[in-house]
């Protein structure tokens, strides 16, 4: 018994190298960035095996029938990923008009959420890096550490304002901004920031 044509060139090289090109673009688009590019392809070989039965020779070559349900899988893959980020099937409520209770005081649904939500469900959202989680409590420790006006300085100078600003904000000599800073710097390089 003689084996498909489609099933027989799905091994060649031709159609695995298609197969590695078409996932590294879909593995491009923020719908498939945590998937790895070897799914990808098993997943695409998988529709040219459920579509082989439709192959007819007398409408085209078997490798332009195999570069057509790529090309057509990988829309689809892209459309049902799309659709899965839409949460498609459930019942969608408005963010103004849904209320629920945060800290004892009633808001609506728009007010709780913050841009991490937001590119959650555009795909856009990347996991904090652990070392940057890490440094971000640290960095929480040692100002909880510090006296209020060193608080505020370090907070000021973080935000990006000048020594002059600083100064001229808060009161105080540039000569006693310029002992903070050194101060500041210090404790953060026991710390171990640099």
């Amino acid at each position: 018994m003689e084996a498909h044509p489609v099933h027989a060139t799905l091994t060649s090289d031709y159609v695995s190298k298609l197969l590695k090109t078409k996932a590294r673009q879909l593995r491009r688009r923020p719908e498939f960035w945590r998937m790895p590019v070897p799914d990808i392809q098993q997943e695409l070989a998988l529709h040219i095996v459920q579509r082989a039965h439709l192959f007819d020779p007398a409408r085209g070559t078997v490798m332009a029938f195999i570069v057509t349900v790529v090309d057509s899988a990988a829309a689809i893959m892209c459309r049902d990923r799309k659709r899965l980020k839409r949460a498609a099937g459930l019942n969608l409520q408005s963010l103004e008009g849904s209320a629920l209770l945060d800290e004892g005081e009633e808001k609506s649904l728009l007010d709780v959420l913050v841009d991490d939500d937001l590119r959650r469900r555009q795909a856009t959202y990347q996991e904090p890096d652990e070392d940057q989680c890490i440094a971000s409590v640290d960095m929480t420790e040692t100002l909880r550490h510090l006296s209020p006006v060193f608080r505020e300085i370090a907070r000021l100078l973080m935000d990006g304002a000048t020594e002059a600003s600083v100064a001229r904000e808060l009161g105080i000599s540039r000569r006693r901004v310029r002992k903070a800073m050194a101060e500041l710097r210090e404790r953060f390089q026991q710390m171990g920031f640099e």
